[in-house]
């Protein structure tokens, strides 16, 4: 529900953008966001969690999912990648941004971070995506956002149903 959509609704006026938010403030202002063009930005915005918000979605009735900001609140992504699989066409993608966690020996790839987000490995991303009937289109480091004036690195990621 935050400023992606508007970049999509901007550059991509055809494409028909829902979102969803724990935040009912965020809902609230995503019901207001205009493009450029002065249409919504969203034709519908739900108050709910993004793993219950795809789970209600009808099978195969998706072309794509974008979630900038998202998994690094979420955590485990196998839930959301699962109900992505049912809800999105053959081929379809699915698009996020990751903050970065390098992993060890001791753990999977996911970790709460000292900021109180989730940081996930490249492995741990890859092997959930096959898990799940994903694979990897693109995988690009990114500075994410900045915090206390520090560049926070995370990758920007494009998965394809198989």
């Amino acid at each position: 529900t935050g400023l992606l959509g508007e970049i999509v609704a901007n550059e991509m006026p055809w494409v028909e953008v829902s979102g969803a938010d724990l935040s009912q403030r965020m809902v609230e202002i995503s019901r207001e966001r205009k493009s450029n063009k002065e249409r919504n930005v969203y034709a519908s915005v739900s108050n709910e969690e993004a793993v219950e918000y795809l789970s209600n979605l009808e099978a195969q009735s998706v072309d794509c999912i974008i979630a900038s900001d998202v998994v690094n609140y979420i955590g485990d992504i196998s839930n959301m990648l699962e109900e992505s699989s049912k809800c999105l066409i053959k081929n379809g993608l699915v698009g996020f941004t990751a903050e970065s966690y390098e992993g060890s020996n001791t753990d999977n790839g996911l970790r709460l971070l000292p900021n109180g987000r989730f940081g996930h490995s490249r492995s741990y991303i890859n092997n959930v995506a096959i898990l799940k009937g994903f694979e990897v289109l693109v995988w690009e480091g990114c500075v994410l956002r900045q915090q206390k004036n520090v560049d926070v690195l995370g990758a920007s990621i494009i998965l394809k149903k198989i």
